[in-house]
């Protein structure tokens, strides 16, 4: 915008000095001026300046309009107009709110949910731990591997199944593990060691060793066997639910048993009993099945495989075998190296000085089964006690 008023009072001043001056000029000098030179002088000086600020007015005014009559873009008064565009203004009666934030009410859940689960992991792992360590289970596998020759694979079979059934206390099912082999492949001695193991990290009377020909011999009824081991387990299981622990039933010579006995077992094997029979250990040391073991072993080097071929044999003795709770773990035929190594043994705890020379002419005269260059004795470390004797 232009200053009007400033513009108008100049014209006036200008209007009059030009008035004065010119009264002069026609007078031609004759009369004397109303005015002195010195404000003449200063008035030609005012119309001046006057001039020159009349011209740097109209010059903004005509840079600030544009030809069609809008302000320019750059002036001052456009930049003005768009800031106080940008402000957005509030009547002074009301209030400003902030928008409000709607808090979702399952969060606080979430957490306190992730929190208890995270508690209960973290006891459970506790317990495990706890668990193991009570058995000591890694001083049992290391003792097994130390002293049962040749049975890596069951040994890891075996291992597996005791690390995963004792890490918790209670069970939807007992743990029933029947091992399997040849004679003289170390199935008793391996029951004497899980015995004397079990026995040492819990209560002696928790852990039960049966041998069928000392429990249960030829001349006994097989009425009064069974009736014994059924009130010997329920005893025993009754005992150990008291106590909050998992009693151990070492089974050894099973192939001895008769039918009745193995009928009774069948009964505690069952899922639809009392949580007390559910926390239980059986191990189940038989020669049965020993045949489609060897086979299955001579030709594979391995006894892998050999579950299903073994668990077919075994239905057709007894349908305790045909439970699905019963996990078969065969053990394998032992190689000429092994048997050494029991000749070693054997000798040392008879007090005897183990020459090589001399246990390899022992274990010569054993008899073996060849298969893919190499040697499996037919009868295992059976004869090595009564050869030891001889000597």
């Amino acid at each position: 915008m232009v200053d009007c008023e400033g513009v108008s009072m100049d014209v006036q001043v200008d209007v009059q000095v030009e008035k004065a001056t010119g009264d002069e000029e026609k007078e031609g000098g004759k009369t004397a001026s109303m005015f002195s030179p010195q404000l003449k002088a200063m008035m030609r000086i005012k119309k001046k300046y006057l001039k020159r600020s009349n011209s740097v007015r109209l010059a903004h005014s005509t840079n600030s309009v544009v030809s069609d009559g809008s302000l320019h873009p750059k002036s001052p008064q456009t930049r003005k107009s768009k800031r106080r565009k940008s402000r957005v203004m509030f009547p002074n009666d009301t209030l400003m709110f902030k928008p409000k934030i709607e808090r979702s009410r399952a969060k606080p859940f979430l957490v306190l949910f992730s929190v208890i689960v995270f508690v209960q992991v973290y006891n459970a792992i506790e317990n495990l731990d706890d668990q193991v360590v009570k058995y000591d289970l890694e001083g049992l596998e290391r003792t097994l591997h130390r002293e049962v020759f040749g049975q890596s694979e069951a040994l890891e079979e075996l291992m597996d199944y005791l690390n995963d059934y004792l890490s918790t206390y209670a069970h939807q099912k007992p743990l029933v593990l029947s091992l399997h082999g040849a004679s003289g492949v170390g199935k008793s001695h391996l029951g004497r060691l899980l015995v004397r193991h079990f026995r040492s990290v819990v209560e002696d009377k928790l852990v039960v060793h049966y041998l069928s020909k000392h429990h249960c011999p030829l001349q006994e009824a097989p009425q009064h066997c069974a009736s014994a081991m059924a009130r010997r387990i329920t005893e025993v299981v009754t005992r150990a639910e008291e106590e909050e622990q998992i009693p151990f039933f070492i089974l050894d010579e099973v192939e001895l048993m008769p039918p009745l006995l193995l009928d009774i077992l069948q009964t505690f094997l069952q899922s639809d009993q009392t949580n007390e029979f559910l926390n239980v250990v059986y191990v189940f040391l038989s020669s049965l099945g020993q045949r489609e073991i060897s086979a299955h072993f001579l030709q594979n080097a391995s006894t892998a495989g050999a579950h299903k071929p073994l668990r077919q044999a075994l239905s057709l003795v007894h349908p305790l075998w045909t439970e699905p709770v019963v996990e078969l773990i065969p053990l394998s035929l032992l190689e000429r190296e092994h048997i050494v190594q029991c000749f070693l043994e054997e000798m040392t705890l008879e007090g005897f000085y183990p020459e090589l020379s001399h246990v390899d002419r022992l274990a010569d005269e054993l008899a073996y089964h060849r298969a893919a260059g190499r040697q499996y004795a037919k009868t295992g470390c059976k004869q090595v006690v009564g050869k030891v004797n001889l000597l």
